[in-house]
C-alpha cells in the first residue's frame, strides 16, 4: 500500500498561508470598492450643483461687466 504525498502549503513567517492572505486582501479590495462607490452619487449631486452655480453666476458676472464697460464708454 503507498502513503499519500504530504503536499506543501506555502506559509509566510507568521504561519499565514498565501491563500489566507490573498482571501484576506480580496476581501479589503471589495471593502474598499464598496466605500467608493458609496461616494459615486454624493459626488456626482456636488459637481452638479456646482455646474449649475457656475452656469447661473458666470453669465451674470459677464453681463454686469458688459454693463459696467458700456456705462464706462459713454
Amino acid at each position: 500500500m503507498r502513503t499519500p504525498k504530504a503536499q506543501v502549503i506555502p506559509t509566510t513567517e507568521t504561519g499565514h498561508t498565501t491563500v489566507t492572505i490573498g482571501r484576506r486582501l480580496r476581501m479589503v479590495a471589495a471593502q474598499r470598492a464598496e466605500e467608493i462607490l458609496a461616494e459615486v452619487a454624493p459626488t456626482l449631486r456636488r459637481l452638479r450643483t456646482f455646474l449649475l452655480v457656475v452656469a447661473i453666476s458666470i453669465p451674470l458676472f459677464l453681463a454686469g461687466l458688459v454693463a459696467v464697460l458700456w456705462h464706462f464708454a459713454h
